[in-house]
């Protein structure tokens, strides 16, 4: 059985570049994004078979929760996570509002924590 890496925010960016250079060296990935279609897309471009899926917004940890459970009915035991999930705002700090520096923390900082639980 090969392994298995999940790659949270692995629909673009950074975490997308990952997904393809694992794939290359053989894994089985599961692409987490916020948005399901965007990362079946993804998928639909990795190299190998086997790949999946799947939606979840890492900053809630419900939907972390349940993901995880999925993953591991799906596919087994995790070999790999990648935290690529991640928000940015492109303003300056005094511009910035504080709903929008929370759900910053919460998908940035937060979210790589609940997924590493």
């Amino acid at each position: 059985m090969s392994r298995l890496a999940v790659v949270c925010g692995g629909s673009r960016g950074i975490g997308r570049a990952v997904s393809c250079l694992l794939a290359e060296r053989g894994c089985r990935l599961v692409v987490v994004s916020r948005r399901e279609d965007a990362a079946r897309a993804a998928v639909a471009t990795l190299s190998g078979a086997d790949h999946q899926a799947l939606s979840c917004d890492v900053s809630k940890e419900e939907e972390v929760q349940r993901t995880f459970e999925t993953i591991q009915k799906m596919c087994g035991n995790i070999t790999y996570l990648v935290n690529a999930a991640g928000i940015n705002r492109d303003a300056l700090l005094l511009r910035t509002k504080p709903a929008e520096m929370v759900a910053l923390l919460h998908t940035n900082l937060l979210g790589s924590m609940l997924t590493c639980r």
